[in-house]
Parts: C-alpha cells; sequence; structure tokens
C-alpha cells in the first residue's frame, strides 16, 4: 500500500527541556530518525508536521506548518492527512525512542488488510491505543474535521466517530517515546553516540554471482513491487512480515536481502542478524539490479521460481 508518513513535531518538550525534534542522537535529530524509519518502511513521501520550520529543514526535513499550531496531536493529524499525497497517512511522534520500520509497515498492512470501511489502525499496549503511532485513510478527514468543529480535541475522542481495528504484536520497544532525558536511549560506557548495528553489503552484481551459486535471496518490499519486477527466484517477504516469518528464513550460510534501492532490507538484515542469521544487504536493491541490465520477472507469483 502506498502511505505518506508524517512525523508530529510541534510539542512543546516540557519535560525533556529542549525542543525535541532537534535532539540529537548518534549525530541525527530525533525527527529525522523517525523520518528515515519512515523512508524505510516504504513511504512515498515524508513530512514533518510543526515545529521548527527552520531548524528542521536544515536537517534535511520536509516541513508541513500546523494548521493550528500548539493545540495539539489532533489537530497536527488533521494536517497531516489534508497534506498528504497518498491514500494512507502514518503518523508518529517525532519523539520515538527506537523507531522500526518494521513496525511502522505492519501498522500500514493491519489497514490495508482491514475490512471495507476501516480508516484507522492503532497499536496497543498494555491495554493502551498508540494514537501516535496510527495509520489513518485521508478518507476520514471530513468526519475528523466535523468532529473538531464540535470542539473535539483529542484523537482518543475523535477516533470514536471512525470505523478502526487494534493492532497487537508490536514491540512495545518500537512505539516508546522519550518525554525526559532519561527515557532517551541508553548508550554504553565510554562511547560518545548511540550506534547502529553493522550492516554487510554486497553490490548487484556480485549478487548475481551469488545466486548463480545458489544462495538464498529475500525479497522485503510489497506486494505491488515484488510483482512489477522481481529478482528471479527472491522469496518474497514482506517487512511488516518478517519478524512472523522467521520459520522461512534459512539458518545455515548466507542469506541476501533486497529491496528497492537497499534501505528497507537493511533494516531486515539488522534484524535477521539480531536473530544470529547470516543476512548480507544487496546495495542498491531491485532498481540497481534492472539497471543493470540483469533478468527479471513479473507477475503475482508469490514463492520461489
Amino acid at each position: 500500500m502506498a502511505f505518506s508518513g508524517a512525523v508530529l513535531c510541534g510539542g512543546a518538550s516540557r519535560r525533556m527541556g529542549r525542543d525535541k525534534a532537534l535532539l540529537v542522537i548518534d549525530g541525527v535529530t530525533m525527527a529525522a530518525r523517525v523520518a528515515d524509519a519512515l523512508w524505510a518502511a516504504g513511504a512515498q513521501e515524508v513530512y514533518a508536521v510543526g515545529g521548527d520550520a527552520a531548524g528542521l529543514g536544515s536537517h534535511g526535513l520536509v516541513v508541513v506548518p500546523d494548521d493550528d499550531a500548539g493545540a495539539g496531536p489532533f489537530a497536527a493529524t488533521l494536517t497531516a492527512l489534508r497534506v498528504a499525497v497518498a491514500p494512507v497517512v502514518l503518523v508518529v511522534s517525532c519523539d520515538l525512542s527506537h523507531p522500526d520500520p518494521m513496525a511502522m509497515a505492519a501498522t500500514v498492512a493491519a489497514l490495508e488488510a482491514s475490512a471495507t470501511g476501516v480508516v484507522l489502525a492503532v497499536p496497543m499496549v498494555a491495554g493502551h491505543r498508540q494514537w501516535t503511532h496510527a495509520a489513518w485513510r485521508v478518507e476520514a478527514l471530513p468526519v475528523l474535521v466535523k468532529a473538531r468543529a464540535r470542539g473535539v480535541g483529542s484523537v482518543k475522542r475523535a477516533a470514536e466517530d471512525v470505523s478502526s481495528i487494534d493492532l497487537h504484536g508490536i514491540p512495545p520497544a518500537a512505539l516508546a517515546d522519550a518525554d525526559t532525558p532519561a527515557d532517551l536511549p541508553r548508550i554504553p560506557r565510554g562511547e560518545g553516540s548511540v550506534r547502529e548495528m553493522d550492516v554487510p553489503e554486497i553490490d548487484v552484481t556480485e549478487l548475481a554471482k551469488q545466486r548463480n551459486l545458489g544462495a538464498p535471496l529475500i525479497d522485503v518490499r510489497e506486494d505491488d513491487e515484488y510483482a512489477e519486477a522481481r529478482v528471479p527466484g527472491a522469496l518474497h517477504i514482506p517487512l511488516a512480515l518478517v519478524g512472523e516469518r522467521m520459520s522461512e528464513v534459512p539458518t545455515e550460510g548466507t542469506v541476501y536481502v533486497i529491496c528497492a534501492r537497499g534501505g528497507r532490507s537493511a533494516k531486515a538484515v539488522e534484524h535477521y542478524r539480531a536473530q544470529g542469521i547470516d543476512a548480507v544487504n544487496v546495495a542498491g536493491g531491485t532498481l540497481g539490479w534492472i539497471d543493470a541490465g540483469l533478468p527479471t520477472l513479473s507477475g503475482d507469483e508469490t514463492s520461489p521460481g
């Protein structure tokens, strides 16, 4: 499913003591970390809503002014839906401690798989809905605008007017936010920043050699991308389902992982390597494979060929 990613950046950050959106973790602002995760999850576009436009823009974010600055997440959500290009918007807070592309993709996928008329998918943690990690269909906007006009000021109350589903199984860590300095990601003593896991990579030329030797390949793109063009024989496991389909991944030898350009597959490789699997990312991805003139398949086949 095509979706837009909106990062809510207009909070007051009183308990943090400074603008959370521009707080730097490992050389990257918190807002940019969330934006990067949205891109890796497959967003068609990513933009920040509200906040310090100059500061956020200097870190590479596209900024949309909040229609009602300072009015809270519900008003910002309305802005996010109003400007979206895609039919679905994943609205997330800038202060996620550990933004997770797989959790984001899973939230969007849950909405895609929902019944007709459902316009909202919300992850649940300990019985509480995580309103600032929710996927919305843009078609909900008129109903939400009416709720706002009636004086409704919260996402929770406005959501009572629409059909929604609760999403279970998202790791709580992927939904946790950082309200105070104590909530920020911890780092080992002696290191200066939070470090991401090293992700080994090969290019598409090397992948072609390894495929000729029978090496397994996993494609973590969405169904429509996989059907349009894929590396022959690639096993299709969308990023949102990587955690659920671990049993399908070989545990002996090296496993190669591919997406469109290499962002989503890098996140899948991190997950696989954390589980003890020798996974390697394909830099350049399927588009690089096509650009190199290497053979592809197309169609709706979803199993190795």
